[in-house]
C-alpha cells in the first residue's frame, strides 16, 4: 500500500495551493484530480484571465449560515500575500475595478505557478483518478483510487461543489463530509443568470443583448451595477451577485435608472403632465437607457391613454415600474453556468483555526466545498488561498 503524509482530494486552486503549502513543512504530499489536467475551472476563470483575488476582501464579502468561520482564515492569509506570490513568479496583472486583479495575458500563468510550486517542493500530482472508497482507520484513512490503495494520516477534502459539471464537478466532497457525520448545507447554483417568469419572458424576450447599470434588490442585499438581458433571463454582475442572496420564490427588485426614485420620477411625471405631454419624460427616460427597453418599461398598460387622462395612481405606478420593478425568477440558469455553488459542507462543524473536522480527526475541508461563498469580483479564489494556506500549515 502506498503511504503519504497527507493526500488532497481535488487538483484545483484550493488543492494545489495546500498542497505546496504542506510540503513546505517537509511533508510527503499527494495530490488526487479526477480530470485529466489540473485545475480546469481557473482556465476559464474571468474570461480566461483570472481574477484571482481582490484587493478589497473582507469577510462581509462572503455568504454562509456560519458568517464568522471565514476570519480568520483571511486574516492569516491575505491578498496582499497572494498578490507577492504572483509578483514573485513575475506574472503581469492589472486591476479592473473595485480591487479585482487579473492576469493581463492567460489563466495557464496560475495554474502554471500553482503546479510549478507544488512539484518543485516534492508534491506529486496525479491525474484522471477516480476516487472510490474511503475509509477510516487507526492511523488516519485509506483511499482507493484507480485500483490502487493508499494509507495517510492526513486527508484534505479540495473537491469543490456542483458548478461546472461539464468541468468534472461532482459531490464526492459531500459524500466524504456525510460519511463522517457532517451536515450539509443545502447546495444551489450561485453567481449565475435568473430566469424570467413567462410574463417577463413576453416582455422582454427580444430585447436579448441590452447592458445598462441598474440597481438591485433582494431582501435586505442591493448593489448598484450591470446588468445583461438574456434570451431566457437576467445576467450580469448584478443578477449573479443576486443570486448568491436570491432563495426560490424571492422577489427581485430592480431600478432601471438607479440615480432617481420612485418619489422623484412621480413628481416629475406630475409636472409632465400639469404642462400638458409625456414628451418631455419619454427624452428625460430614453436618454438613460436603451430606448428599446425604456419602450417596453415605460409603455406599458399603466401609461396607456391621453397623458392628461393619466390618473396619480397610475402614474406613481409608472414611477414604480422603473424604480422598483418587481418580479420573482423562475430559477436560475443552472450548475451549468454557476461560478461557483452556495451551501456545501456546514462549517459548524469544522476548525476555523486549521480547517480540519471536529468530526473526525485528521480529515480537513478548504474551498468551495465548504459552506462559504463569495461575491463576484476575485473573493472565492481569495478563500480557496486562505482556507488551503490554514490547513497547509495545520495538516
Amino acid at each position: 500500500m502506498n503511504t503519504y503524509d497527507v493526500i488532497i482530494l481535488g487538483g484545483g486552486a484550493a488543492g494545489l495551493f495546500c498542497a505546496s503549502e504542506a510540503a513546505t513543512r517537509g511533508k510527503k504530499v499527494l495530490v488526487l484530480e479526477q480530470g485529466h489536467r489540473p485545475a480546469p475551472k481557473i482556465l476559464v476563470s474571468g474570461g480566461g484571465r483570472c481574477n484571482f483575488t481582490n484587493r478589497n476582501v473582507t469577510s462581509a464579502n462572503y455568504v454562509s449560515s456560519n458568517p464568522p468561520f471565514v476570519k480568520p482564515a483571511l486574516a492569516r492569509y491575505t491578498p496582499k500575500d497572494f498578490i507577492a506570490l504572483v509578483k514573485g513568479h513575475s506574472i503581469a496583472f492589472h486591476e479592473k475595478k473595485d480591487g479585482q486583479l487579473f492576469c493581463d495575458k492567460s489563466s495557464k500563468a496560475i495554474i502554471q505557478l500553482l503546479v510549478e510550486r507544488a512539484e518543485g517542493k516534492g508534491v506529486t500530482i496525479l491525474l484522471g483518478q477516480k476516487v472510490g472508497e474511503v475509509a477510516q482507520t487507526d492511523e488516519g484513512y485509506t483511499v482507493e483510487a484507480n485500483g490502487q490503495s493508499y494509507r495517510v494520516p492526513r486527508l484534505v477534502v479540495a473537491t469543490g461543489g456542483l458548478s461546472w459539471p461539464q468541468l468534472g464537478a461532482t459531490d464526492l466532497g459531500y459524500r466524504i463530509a456525510r460519511q463522517f457525520g457532517h451536515n450539509i448545507v443545502e447546495p444551489a447554483p450561485a453567481l449565475v443568470g435568473l430566469v424570467f417568469p413567462p410574463r417577463e419572458m413576453e416582455r422582454f424576450k427580444d430585447l436579448s443583448g441590452i447592458h445598462l447599470r441598474v440597481g438591485a434588490a433582494c431582501g435586505t442585499w442591493s448593489l448598484e451595477e450591470d446588468l445583461m438581458i438574456t434570451h431566457k433571463g437576467l445576467s450580469g454582475p448584478v443578477m449573479l451577485n443576486a443570486s448568491l442572496y436570491w432563495k426560490q420564490g424571492q422577489e427581485i427588485e430592480i431600478n432601471w435608472v438607479p440615480e432617481f426614485t420612485v418619489e422623484k420620477t412621480y413628481w416629475q411625471l406630475k409636472n409632465d403632465k400639469a404642462e400638458g405631454g409625456r414628451g418631455k419624460f419619454r427624452v428625460w427616460f430614453s436618454e438613460r437607457i436603451p430606448k428599446r427597453l425604456a419602450e417596453r418599461i415605460a409603455w406599458n398598460a399603466e401609461a396607456r391613454g391621453p397623458w392628461s387622462a393619466l390618473s396619480d395612481a397610475r402614474l406613481r405606478a409608472l414611477a414604480e415600474d422603473i424604480h422598483a420593478y418587481r418580479f420573482v425568477p423562475d430559477g436560475t440558469f443552472g450548475y451549468g453556468q454557476a461560478e461557483v455553488t452556495r451551501g456545501g459542507v456546514d462549517t459548524r462543524t469544522v476548525s476555523p483555526e486549521t480547517m480540519e473536522s471536529r468530526k473526525a480527526k485528521g480529515l480537513f475541508f478548504i474551498g468551495e466545498v465548504l459552506d462559504v461563498t463569495g461575491q463576484l469580483g476575485g473573493f472565492n479564489f481569495q478563500w480557496a488561498w486562505s482556507s488551503a494556506h490554514l490547513a497547509g500549515k495545520s495538516v
